[in-house]
């Protein structure tokens, strides 16, 4: 066997290098290993010394910034430095406006998708929570894209995600008429996270998607206190505020009676069980879901058929979010319809596989006397939707169609 070349043991190469226990080039900001096989290429911060100095009868001045510097807003990212935490929060911005931008909502219209790649980075730069939430999605999305790197970008996700949560809510505490529009902006996309979060597997037992719920049902507090001063200061926003579907309203009595109600059994099994306020919660929830499901019937784009998907946590009766917190199976049954009829559209990156995922949790833990509210959904998610839905001539929505 011909003798190992011995070479210099290197001291400050590369974490993969370190990892793979080969010598590191240490080029920056790629050593050539890293290059060659075309990861991702990190190097340790640098070391710190802690000087501990001897007791002194002076107090620092500004203790509060003191405190700040040894705190680490960021555990779980990489350490700064050339390859570290700044090459990767611009890989990430970069991925946000040359690929996640164009999967929000409404980008398919071009003024809403301006809105995305330009105006909203503008005011993440002014608003660092909501830097952090896009960063947080940019990082998910390309960990949806690229098996190789979830392993790496799901906790660095997570630790913007969780960076941003902590700013977010002691805002959103006190709100007024002065809450800015990255305010307004991060709360619906933590939600949008949050969502996209079940995609990364239910809890055993299954739980319903609450921390959803509870997010995106924050979305309605801050926009009644903020959606006219937004308007009528042109916010950045109104792009997106213009484009979404008219605020929705519960049809009245007469218009009831003319229109078919797909869902109205979920609201005739043991009626003596409610009163008349839990009825009218119930009831304000499934004409929801039927104004969805008609939207679904009338082929409007998938896009519009999302959007009227996310909205219905800040739209339904916050006491309807209280059933689903309690398990209640008349609510269970109403949020396993609600993923359902997503099933069609959930051809983007943050639905993607949650609908089956819901409904069969729901199916799970539904009491055997409620097990037949579940027959509907079960028989959506139980079809594979076609490839290619654009080239065949059946879909989701028309198999949605021949079970009403």
């Amino acid at each position: 066997m011909p003798p190992r070349l011995s070479h210099r043991k290197s001291t400050t190469g590369c974490l993969r290098c370190k990892a793979r226990k080969v010598k590191c080039d240490e080029k920056r900001p790629h050593c050539g290993h890293c290059a060659r096989h075309n990861v991702l290429c990190e190097y340790p911060g640098l070391m710190t010394v802690i000087y501990n100095p001897r007791p002194s009868k002076f107090k620092p001045t500004n203790t509060v910034a003191c405190q700040r510097c040894e705190e680490s807003p960021w555990p779980s990212l990489p350490s700064p430095g050339l390859g570290g935490r700044r090459v990767l929060e611009l890989r990430l911005m970069h991925h946000w406006v040359t690929v996640t931008a164009g999967t929000m909502s409404s980008a398919q219209l071009s003024s809403v998708r301006e809105m995305w790649n330009v105006s909203v980075p503008q005011m993440a730069f002014e608003y660092e929570p909501l830097l952090h939430t896009l960063l947080a999605l940019a990082a998910a999305h390309r960990a949806t894209l690229l098996p190789g790197e979830a392993s790496p970008l799901r906790p660095i996700s997570h630790g913007y995600i969780d960076s941003a949560l902590k700013w977010h809510r002691s805002v959103t505490g006190k709100l007024d008429d002065n809450t800015s529009e990255s305010v307004c902006l991060n709360a619906v996309l933590i939600s949008l996270y949050t969502l996209f979060l079940r995609s990364e597997g239910a809890p055993e037992p299954y739980e319903p998607p609450i921390l959803w719920l509870s997010m995106a049902r924050g979305i309605h507090t801050i926009m009644r206190t903020t959606y006219h001063q937004l308007m009528a200061s042109n916010s950045r926003l109104c792009p997106l505020l213009v484009a979404q579907p008219t605020l929705w309203q519960r049809e009245s009595s007469d218009s009831d009676e003319i229109h078919a109600k797909p869902f109205n059994y979920l609201l005739e099994y043991h009626p003596e069980e409610m009163t008349d306020m839990v009825k009218n919660a119930y009831s304000g929830t499934i004409a929801y879901l039927e104004y969805l499901y008609v939207a679904v019937q009338s082929r409007e784009p998938d896009f519009v058929i999302r959007k009227i998907f996310n909205g219905f946590p800040p739209v339904v009766p916050r006491l309807f979010l209280d059933f689903v917190r309690e398990k209640r199976p008349r609510a269970l049954a109403i949020i396993a319809h609600l993923f359902a009829l997503a099933k069609g559209v959930e051809n983007i990156w943050w639905l993607y596989g949650i609908p089956e995922q819901e409904v069969r949790g729901i199916d799970g833990i539904m009491p055997a006397d409620w097990k037949w509210a579940l027959a509907w959904p079960l028989s959506i998610i139980a079809q594979d939707p076609p490839a290619n839905r654009a080239s065949s001539s059946v879909t989701m929505r028309d198999f949605i169609d021949t079970l009403s």
